[in-house]
């Protein structure tokens, strides 16, 4: 925390030993021995803590800025060290149009109405977050639990323990017209198919972004969800409770919310991974192009570029490649590069 110039009104969420809260800054203790914090919410739950509430610089683990003071709004979050890690990749509005979505979660359990209005309406969607829970053994799992499905509206959580996956479903899940996102899609297609004979169509898997996009990877070591959110987006590594379980019935509101939270995140990683990462080099070419005109001051030069079959500047354009970096690159580093 002494890394950080925190300001009262700013919007913060802090990673303690065993939970997470946000909340915003309303006191700063001498030498930041404590932050005092009003709007408290936990980050877990999205459930609110009443009162304000003071949290000591030896509990807290990491501290992230989801937006800053209101008082300021002119100039972003000031850091002694230049890091990026200390903001969030999501703003405060994101967040909470994800936790709204989780917490307003559809949970279908039998082929009823509310089944069949689920179908109508992801028909007409293109873009899906795909999860399940349970199935850590693949096809050998004991019991696959749940199937959920998250689009940029609503997160839909299927008990396919009780309900199987239903011809309908299945076809959305295959439809070659929908785009779909994944972590590890490798078990999600493996139960699908072989349990439920329910082959997943194209799929963006967020691990194997990931993977493709990092030169030292450890192929030993399975990058987890929640270890990719806290790596491309800045939240914190431990706002999944590990300790909730799938298997048992009636499913609670805790569990079904855990399933739900499970892919919320998945579509803002995408798009992260896609438009800041993996399309990196592409964009830089984007904006190397773009100036070539604009950035020549030269009156003459710049009537001689429009006349008919003189942009040069189209040879200049690199070809694109897929961005690669190292395991520890951040994006402040591959800026300076490009630069």
């Amino acid at each position: 925390m002494d890394k950080l110039e925190l300001t009262k009104g700013q919007i913060i969420l802090l990673e303690l030993e065993d939970e997470c809260v946000i909340g915003e800054v309303l006191h700063i203790g001498a030498k930041k021995s404590f932050v005092r914090l009003k709007n408290v919410r936990d980050f877990q739950s999205n459930v609110p803590i009443s009162g304000n509430q003071d949290y000591y610089s030896s509990e807290i683990r990491t501290v992230k800025i989801i937006q800053d003071s209101t008082l300021d709004e002119s100039s972003g979050p000031e850091q002694k060290d230049g890091s990026s890690t200390s903001i969030t990749r999501l703003n405060l509005e994101d967040i909470q149009d994800i936790y709204d979505r989780i917490d307003n979660h559809i949970f279908v359990f039998q082929t009823d109405i509310k089944y069949h209005d689920a179908i109508k309406y992801l028909r007409n969607q293109r873009l899906l977050a795909i999860g399940m829970e349970g199935i850590e053994g693949g096809r050998h799992s004991t019991s696959p639990s749940l199937l959920s499905i998250a689009t940029p509206e609503r997160i839909y959580v299927f008990d396919v323990m009780w309900m199987n996956v239903p011809k309908d479903l299945r076809a959305i899940l295959g439809d070659p017209k929908v785009r779909r996102v994944a972590h590890n899609a490798r078990l999600v297609e493996d139960v699908l198919r072989h349990r439920y004979q329910a082959p997943l169509g194209k799929c963006f898997d967020t691990l194997v972004a990931h993977i493709s996009t990092t030169n030292d990877y450890d192929d030993q070591h399975e990058l987890s969800i929640q270890e990719c959110l806290a790596k491309y987006l800045n939240l914190p590594s431990n706002f999944f409770d590990s300790s909730i379980k799938f298997n048992n019935r009636p499913l609670n509101e805790s569990q079904r919310k855990a399933a739900a939270k499970n892919v919320a995140f998945l579509l803002a990683l995408q798009d992260y991974l896609v438009h800041e990462v993996m399309l990196e080099p592409f964009y830089h070419s984007c904006r190397q192009y773009g100036a070539s005109l604009a950035g020549d001051d030269e009156h003459l030069a710049s009537v001689m570029k429009l006349s008919k079959g003189r942009n040069e500047d189209l040879h200049d354009i690199e070809r694109f490649r897929l961005n690669v970096r190292g395991e520890g690159e951040d994006d402040d580093e591959v800026d300076e590069v490009d630069d």
